[in-house]
């Protein structure tokens, strides 16, 4: 049986991004910025994370994880790669 969490967390994390743009607006941000971003970084890794074990039982249990929840799980490692580097330090 298919899970559907794959596919709402990817229409989740596309809504978000596009209600809630990334901390772009000003290159010097204050420590209350540095923070959230730090927090919305953090949660992206976790629902990557989420997403990578939900497939990992699938194929454990015999599955096949489909083109849709394949593609989810790219998303999220792609969404948590870019915030990632949004809320790390500018370092010059």
């Amino acid at each position: 049986m298919m899970s559907i969490r794959p596919a709402l967390a990817a229409a989740g994390a596309a809504a978000l991004l596009a209600i809630c743009p990334s901390a772009h607006a000003s290159p010097v941000a204050g420590r209350g910025a540095c923070d959230k971003a730090l927090a919305v970084a953090g949660q992206a890794e976790h629902d990557y994370q989420a997403l990578k074990r939900e497939l990992q039982r699938i194929v454990a249990d015999g599955g096949h994880p489909d083109a849709s929840q394949r593609q989810a799980l790219g998303d999220a490692e792609a969404k948590n790669a870019h915030l990632r580097s949004e809320a790390a330090p500018d370092v010059r």
